[in-house]
């Protein structure tokens, strides 16, 4: 992926994210994704809880290597695009309601322990602590 794609990206997500914010939080903790997701589904869901996760975790920071790795294995294509920037802004959404509900330090903790070197979903997305090339 482009450098500027992974900038869009990102751009994409902070914009959903003011949206987001004046969302109230819903009451109950919101359902995991269905294990019959597609790729499309799981990329978005690791790009917006990753990247939120930079956002608001303190020493937290995104691999951008990795998280490229995990759009190529998705096999995003150019006729995708329109539909995976949609997904993006509705579960960066989502993820910003489960921050919000969950509290910081609980939410990180759960996304690093998805996401981190010994990531449960998928490993080394996010790392801390060191510096990120």
């Amino acid at each position: 992926m482009r450098r500027s794609g992974v900038f869009s990206l990102a751009l994409a997500l902070c914009f959903a994210g003011a949206a987001a914010a004046q969302v109230p939080a819903p009451a109950a903790r919101a359902p995991a994704p269905a294990a019959a997701a597609s790729p499309l589904d799981n990329y978005a869901t690791a790009a917006a809880t990753t990247i939120i996760a930079e956002q608001a975790c303190p020493g937290v920071q995104v691999r951008a290597g990795q998280l490229t790795t995990l759009r190529l294995a998705a096999r995003v294509n150019a006729g995708q695009e329109a539909m995976l920037e949609e997904k993006l802004k509705q579960r960066a959404m989502q993820v910003r309601q489960q921050l919000a509900a969950d509290g910081r330090e609980a939410w990180c903790s759960e996304a690093l322990a998805a996401f981190g070197p010994e990531g449960s979903v998928t490993k080394g997305v996010l790392a801390t602590g060191a510096p990120i090339r």
